[in-house]
């Protein structure tokens, strides 16, 4: 079946999918922590809180699939046969909060740990199809996300080096940092917390004392522009209309 990574099922079926890929000896998913592993997959390090940042929202994948289904326009019964092996996968993804093992995670819904040929990853499967086919989430591409972090990232630095007021100063970064954990997380999360970081950033930043201390800076019109890129690669939650218009209408046109 194709993979489709627009839908919280798919998302979940890869994960568990790469997981298993990346550890494919029982001698490895025993000795593994699952929680350990998420963070190899993911590429994190660092802080404590990127850490549960990304298992957070690992976690709640199982949880996303339910309230997806649930809003499905099909009967009960073919909503109850989409999450038929969810509760499975759920009890799974606990054992990475208790920093169990990969086999223990594998093997609460894949007997012998075999996860390609579980039902669970089939019933991932059918259930990430329908969603595709029915509600669709936006997408962005690895190229662009690498592009959208690299803008983050290099906007926070000029930020940390400007002479702003502390409690701008502040802010822009702490909205900024949200944005990036937000890109770090797509794999798992999906696109839409990107629209909610985004314009949190904006809302922040297009109050008339922040605009003006941007200003003062030389930062404002650079701003602007980092703002309208990300707006134009990633056009999420909203459609580019909404999100064009509301960033003409935060930022000033």
């Amino acid at each position: 079946m194709v993979e489709y990574v627009d839908n919280p099922a798919g998302r979940l079926r890869k994960l568990l999918l790469d997981l298993h890929a990346s550890h494919n000896s029982d001698q490895m998913q025993k000795q593994k922590p699952a929680w350990t592993a998420i963070l190899e997959l993911a590429d994190v390090e660092g802080t404590l809180g990127r850490e549960m940042a990304v298992i957070g929202a690992v976690a709640c994948l199982p949880a996303q699939v339910r309230e997806a289904v649930h809003a499905l326009p099909v009967e009960e019964e073919r909503q109850e046969h989409l999450l038929a092996h969810l509760d499975e996968v759920e009890r799974g993804l606990g054992h990475v909060l208790t920093r169990q093992t990969l086999w223990a995670v594998f093997t609460s819904f894949a007997p012998g740990g075999v996860v390609p040929q579980s039902a669970a990853i089939s019933s991932l499967s059918h259930c990430s199809y329908e969603l595709h086919r029915c509600v669709p989430e936006p997408t962005v591409s690895d190229e662009d996300l690498a592009r959208i972090v690299d803008m983050i990232h290099s906007l926070m630095v000029e930020v940390a080096r400007a002479d702003l007021p502390d409690a701008v100063k502040r802010a822009m970064l702490n909205h900024l940092a949200a944005l990036s954990q937000a890109a770090n997380n797509v794999r798992f999360a999906g696109t839409r917390p990107l629209d909610d970081a985004l314009f949190a950033l904006m809302g922040a930043a297009g109050r008339v004392h922040a605009q003006d201390d941007l200003a003062r800076v030389g930062l404002w019109d650079r701003f602007k522009s980092t703002v309208q890129t990300l707006g134009a690669l990633l056009s999420t939650g909203q459609s580019a209309v909404q999100l064009g218009q509301g960033i003409a209408g935060i930022l000033g046109g």
